[in-house]
């Protein structure tokens, strides 16, 4: 157990580390280790009765049709200007799916959403303590699960017990004094009365009733951070390895990259401001925006180098009108650092320098890792990425984009189960699967530049930051 001063939390961290503190002159910044399957625990863990004034009686959720019956490209094919994307794209390659005949159930759910906001609207302006089918899947774009208590034995008991789990999304798993306060106040006031960290080195908080999710959401969002983007089929939270090294120029790189890319990659959706935040801005803009103001990340977007990255769709340029297949994980790191388990990403960066150490190369690039797998299904595995290659820190967004838009075109979209960008590398094979990468960014990759051997590095305990502090 460690008593967080100030902050009127107890925590009980199970697994391998906890969080590395780091003084930074605005507060408090919580860098969370990344393999840590740790859950950080309230002293009172609560458990909502089903008797709580909160909750109110409560109806099996309707079972809605697992596919519609309509016609498959008013189903899941292009929006209205939309050029590229699954059913058509911009550079066709064989593979054993087509995605044009038929397409699974939740990206018929995505294109019939409009952009991220249907069934959700309606759902969140009725008076049930639950979400419906579709809406589940709508709903954990803009970061939340729909859960129950497991702890209650009887079905009757479980079905009043609906609540909601909202995850952060935290680049770098960077949350200062002031977002860390306000979970803890949000977590005892409207959730059980925990924080939970995860693996992705973010905070997930539990227990929070259908009721009270737009006062959560927006309340978060107001003090600089969100969820959108926690869960959903979009890239999730960007992970580096879990210390600062201001005066360690690779390091203090991987952070401000992965910075970079969570919001190149955010969805443009409008829906979530329209649904938790009545259509306005938050009060506060994101903190780590102002690590990423030079690179111009809005221009960087939308810039269309006419190699079919993007797709033509009036709101999601790169992500087009069904998003992506499946969730998509990114982590970076520096040479000899595996703190972030870099193999087991759909995309790894691992930062490159220059001989003099302080000048930026560049970034070799990993694709194709994930270590998820269905019980008894040998169709699903566990994998290590591939190496991709090198590309010149001026060419790194653009290549990024064309491996995101090789995803999106190309990906497994008729069978969930294999719709992580592994399957497609292991599918197509990593020479293949370049020179398909390569179509897209109207270049070829470097070859990779040799690396020092990798370690483990969990980070536990105190480190000198170069700076005096530790």
């Amino acid at each position: 157990r460690v008593q967080a001063s100030g902050l009127g939390v107890v925590t009980t961290l199970i697994a391998v580390a906890m969080p590395v503190f780091s003084m930074l002159p605005l507060g408090l910044s919580l860098l969370l280790l990344p393999r840590a399957a740790a859950y950080v625990h309230n002293a009172r863990l609560a458990v909502r009765s089903p008797t709580s004034a909160r909750s109110a009686a409560s109806v099996t959720p309707t079972r809605l049709p697992s596919s519609p019956t309509m016609d498959a490209e008013n189903d899941f094919g292009l929006a209205l200007g939309q050029k590229y994307g699954p059913t058509s794209p911009a550079h066709p390659q064989e593979k054993p799916w087509t995605n044009t005949l038929t397409q699974e159930d939740v990206q018929i759910v995505k294109a019939a959403s409009n952009d991220l906001r249907d069934p959700l609207i309606s759902d969140m302006a009725n008076e049930e303590i639950y979400v419906n089918k579709d809406t589940i899947h709508i709903l954990k774009h803009h970061g939340s699960y729909m859960q129950q208590n497991r702890d209650l034995k009887k079905k009757a008991e479980r079905e009043k017990s609906y609540q909601f789990m909202l995850r952060l999304k935290v680049p770098c798993g960077e949350v200062p004094a002031a977002l860390f306060r306000e979970l803890d106040d949000l977590s005892n006031k409207y959730g059980q009365g925990d924080l939970r960290a995860t693996t992705r080195q973010a905070f997930q908080l539990h227990g929070v009733l259908k009721g009270d999710l737009k006062k959560v959401i927006s309340t978060i969002a107001n003090v600089g951070s969100h969820t959108y983007g926690g869960c959903g089929d979009i890239n999730r939270n960007v992970m580096v390895p879990a210390v600062h090294f201001p005066n360690n120029p690779a390091y203090v790189y991987a952070q401000k990259y992965s910075k970079a890319i969570a919001d190149l990659f955010k969805p443009m959706s409008n829906a979530f401001n329209e649904i938790w935040l009545d259509g306005e801005k938050a009060a506060t803009v994101e903190y780590w925006q102002k690590d990423i103001e030079e690179f111009n990340l809005d221009e960087v977007r939308n810039y269309d180098n006419g190699n079919g990255i993007i797709t033509g769709h009036p709101v999601e340029p790169i992500y087009g009108r069904t998003y992506l297949p499946k969730k998509f994980k990114i982590a970076f790191t520096v040479p000899g650092d595996n703190s972030v388990d870099l193999y087991i990403n759909d995309i790894g960066c691992v930062v490159v320098m220059e001989p003099d150490g302080v000048t930026l190369k560049g970034f070799n690039i990993v694709v194709g890792g994930g270590m998820g797998r269905t019980h008894r299904k040998e169709s699903t595995f566990a994998r290590a990425a591939d190496h991709l290659g090198f590309v010149k820190k001026d060419d790194f967004f653009e290549a990024m984009k064309a491996i995101i838009a090789t995803q999106r075109d190309h990906g497994n979209r008729e069978v969930r189960a294999s719709a992580r960008l592994k399957y497609l590398v292991h599918t197509l094979g990593i020479d293949k699967f370049r020179s398909l990468v390569e179509k897209y960014h109207g270049k070829p990759f470097e070859p990779w530049v040799p690396l020092p051997e990798w370690k483990y590095l969990d980070w536990m305990g105190w480190h000198e930051q170069g700076d005096g502090k530790l």
